[in-house]
């Protein structure tokens, strides 16, 4: 561990249909927390407030997977996208429903602002961010730390760094048995037109140099790893599919007991293939997201 950006702090799928989304993620041997409500404070200075929007997640060890959707139309009507910032849902959803969310994690948020600002990458404020989440000793309030970047600074994915104030109210490990093995958000796919300029963008946010490999940019940080890619390669990593808009989140990868995965997907007479030493299943079995499932011992 460091202070400085160190892990994939947590991915997120935006759908129509929160509870469908989880269904299918289920069906892919993922296990998932109950509904929580995020709470985001809507003015400088405010507390926490509710927007209308729920999450359920597969936890891991050191991250987790989240499904996001809006559970309370009214509510969610009510707030501005102004309000919203950087938690609006509506506008990537018009794009393409899939993988949107790309939060960086790190065990000092401060030290990290810091860092951007003086690299000129013009990082918010630090807000704070909550949502009451289920315990054995009864429903507690998770609180973490976040910061953005300006608008339009990435339009690939909504991206923000954070930190865990409460990680053993997140991290539950009565979570982490998934039917599948999964063990660990690993990595995520980017696929843009200029995968140069945006795998230096994400070097600059982790504080890390890019490396390429083949027609691959992968940017490493502690126990996770971005690949940045172009369409025209896309195949070479996710055989089968094909972006919807550009940029888009292709995928991200799992660490995972591989044996387990496939012996469940196949039980489930889920279509996988085995590509690269990873078990990948298509974008369309995943609400839009292609999901890779590898082993320990990837180095990449």
């Amino acid at each position: 561990m460091n202070n400085d950006v160190n892990v994939l702090h947590h991915l997120g799928i935006i759908s129509h249909n929160l509870e469908a989304a989880v269904s299918q993620y289920e069906r892919l041997g993922f296990l998932f927390t109950p509904l929580t409500v995020p709470r985001i404070s809507l003015h400088p200075g405010g507390s926490p407030e509710p927007i209308g929007a729920g999450n359920r997640c597969a936890i891991f060890k050191n991250n987790y997977l989240e499904v996001l959707g809006v559970i309370d139309e009214g509510r969610w009507s009510s707030i501005t996208r102004e309000q919203r910032g950087p938690f609006d849902l509506d506008e990537p959803l018009s794009r393409y429903e899939g993988l949107h969310v790309l939060h960086l994690g790190t065990d000092d948020l401060d030290q990290v602002r810091s860092r951007l600002e003086e690299n000129g990458l013009h990082p918010s404020e630090i807000h704070p961010f909550q949502r009451l989440v289920d315990t054995p000793d009864g429903p507690q309030m998770m609180q973490a730390r976040c910061l953005h970047f300006p608008r339009g600074s990435n339009p690939e994915a909504l991206v923000q760094v954070a930190q865990h104030k409460t990680p053993e109210l997140v991290l539950q490990p009565r979570y982490m048995h998934h039917p599948n093995g999964a063990r660990s958000l690993s990595g995520v796919i980017v696929c843009v037109e200029d995968p140069d300029s945006v795998a230096r963008k994400y070097g600059r946010y982790t504080g890390q140099t890019v490396r390429t490999k083949g027609a691959l940019r992968v940017i490493a940080f502690g126990r996770s790893r971005i690949i940045v890619i172009s369409p025209d390669n896309l195949q070479t990593v996710l055989p089968g599919n094909t972006a919807p808009t550009l940029p888009f989140l292709a995928g991200f990868m799992v660490s995972s007991n591989l044996e387990t995965t496939m012996s469940l997907l196949r039980e489930r007479k889920i279509d996988f293939l085995v590509h690269d030493r990873r078990v990948l299943v298509n974008a369309e079995h995943g609400c839009g997201a292609a999901v890779l499932f590898e082993g320990t011992d990837r180095d990449e």
